[in-house]
């Protein structure tokens, strides 16, 4: 006799939350790293908040980018140098005052983002469609909500089938 077992996590409730975000986060992360590579982008899911907003604030320097996102200043220099090894970003020293590193994106970041942007507003779509589910009460409710969904369908299969390659390997939603 095969016995299912039924997710501790949820038996733990309240108390078990950052292990249930942690979780989920994790898979949203492994999944979207799926949808990346089926669509042969070189990114990496976690790298978006400090690729995007240097893409949408030009010219920050570490201490920035981190208050911005309140992250620590070393794993904004960690994400800083995996994209300056992908070459997306790149540090110059400010004219004005040359203490200061400024992160910019570069052409090649420039190509990314270009190629991102379609794929990031169906995530974005996508994850309204998951938390915006108005009978949960709570926020657990939320995250058992969004879990089952998920195990119904993957996320990356939702992203997937939302999105199409044209032959020039460009990224298209099907639907703009």
């Amino acid at each position: 006799m095969i016995m299912v077992q039924q997710d501790q996590l949820i038996q733990f409730k309240e108390l078990a939350l950052g292990s249930r975000l942690k979780r989920l986060s994790d898979h949203l992360m492994k999944e979207t790293a799926m949808v990346y590579r089926d669509l042969h982008l070189d990114f990496d899911p976690y790298l978006m908040p400090i690729f995007k907003l240097v893409s949408e604030k030009d010219r920050l320097t570490i201490g920035e980018l981190s208050c911005a996102l309140r992250v620590t200043q070393p794993a904004v220099t960690q994400f800083v140098n995996a994209l300056i090894k992908r070459k997306l970003v790149r540090i110059a020293i400010d004219k004005t005052d040359k203490r200061k590193r400024k992160v910019s994106i570069t052409k090649t970041g420039m190509k990314m983002l270009a190629d991102l942007a379609p794929v990031w507003k169906v995530i974005d779509n996508e994850m309204k469609i998951l938390t915006h589910y108005r009978k949960n009460k709570t926020l657990l409710d939320h995250i058992t909500y969004v879990e089952n969904e998920l195990a119904n369908e993957s996320f990356s299969k939702r992203i997937l089938k939302k999105i199409k390659i044209i032959p020039s390997e460009k990224v298209a939603l099907e639907n703009p």
